[in-house]
């Protein structure tokens, strides 16, 4: 987990029913979040990210986060 950000490890360790298992493969994690109403995105490694927030949305104890669009000035 870096901050808030919840990496693929992460949701690897949340969708494994048994820790003594060996970790389920992004399909596996894909469908668990996709079925728990998680939102996510694919990141460059092969996995996916979300956001403790989108867990909380997902858990019905957070509130979506508005859309917000950013310029480039906003960014960097």
């Amino acid at each position: 987990m870096i901050g808030p950000i919840l990496q693929f490890q992460d949701l690897q360790r949340l969708c494994r029913p048994d820790p003594d298992a060996a970790p389920p493969r992004l399909a596996t994690v894909v469908r668990w979040a996709e079925q728990q109403g998680i939102s996510f995105k694919y990141d460059g490694n092969g996995g996916i990210f979300t956001t403790v927030d989108a867990v909380n949305v997902a858990l019905g104890i957070g509130e979506p986060a508005r859309a917000q669009r950013l310029t480039a000035d906003q960014v960097f």
